[in-house]
């Protein structure tokens, strides 16, 4: 084998191995981002559903804390995701590569305004919930209300307008699974319809919210699983050679 040939092959295994570890960091960084937004939102969130909610943050600090810091680290994994993802969406279209990251960073900042909204509320229980200051219960409201929103738009409008950008993109590399992407792609509309839905002031039963989020769920799981195995590129391509 010429030097050439040695080099030529020995830059195709490393970057064989880039995407191989930078699949199992998109799938690793999925499973993190999905346990810190449910735990976390359990937990610093939980307290908002009692009806004298600010007196019952305040007896509940320790967890509410835990609960922030579960959503900052689901912040920092939904933007490694972007990032990670975007030179394997790049090949396919970059505008939209791009555009995956941007709606995953705002997503991010949305969840970070979240929880500082229910920091903010947490001192304003503190300071204020328990001896029955005056104005305490409408700033607390405000607060609430704008975590309440955070969430629709970040988790949830946001999140799913970038699934629309990723699973078409997915589909034509073909780098996973043509059903992987196909699923993906239907339930992020599923979820895009129910953000839309609650957006407008509809109130939907549990089993409602849960039929229109799980099949986005479970997708992103059963992708993470798939990347941190399989990997990128282990389907065939069935492109026509130009």
């Amino acid at each position: 084998m010429s030097s050439g040939n040695a080099g030529s092959a020995g830059s195709e295994r490393s970057a064989g191995s880039d995407s191989r570890w930078n699949a199992r960091m998109i799938g690793i960084l999925f499973i993190v981002a999905s346990v810190t937004a449910i735990i976390g939102g359990s937990l610093a969130a939980l307290p908002l559903d009692e009806p004298d909610y600010l007196v019952a943050l305040a007896d509940q600090e320790a967890q509410v804390v835990t609960g922030v810091l579960l959503l900052a680290l689901q912040t920092i994994a939904v933007i490694g995701i972007a990032v990670l993802f975007f030179p394997v969406l790049k090949r396919e279209h970059e505008g939209l590569a791009l555009g995956y990251v941007g709606t995953r960073v705002v997503e991010g900042v949305l969840v970070l305004i979240g929880a500082l909204s229910i920091l903010a509320l947490l001192t304003v229980s503190q300071d204020y919930g328990q001896s029955g200051a005056d104005g305490a219960e409408p700033a607390g409201a405000g607060l609430a209300a704008t975590y309440d929103w955070s969430y629709l738009l970040g988790p949830m409008l946001f999140f799913s307008v970038s699934a629309l950008i990723l699973y078409p993109l997915l589909l034509r590399s073909r780098v996973v699974p043509a059903w992987l992407s196909v699923w993906g792609l239907l339930g992020g509309l599923l979820l895009l319809g129910r953000t839309v839905v609650e957006m407008y002031g509809t109130d939907l039963s549990g089993a409602a919210q849960a039929l229109l989020t799980a099949p986005i769920g479970v997708n992103e799981m059963v992708l993470a699983v798939w990347l941190i195995i399989r990997g990128f590129g282990t389907v065939p391509s069935h492109r026509t050679p130009a």
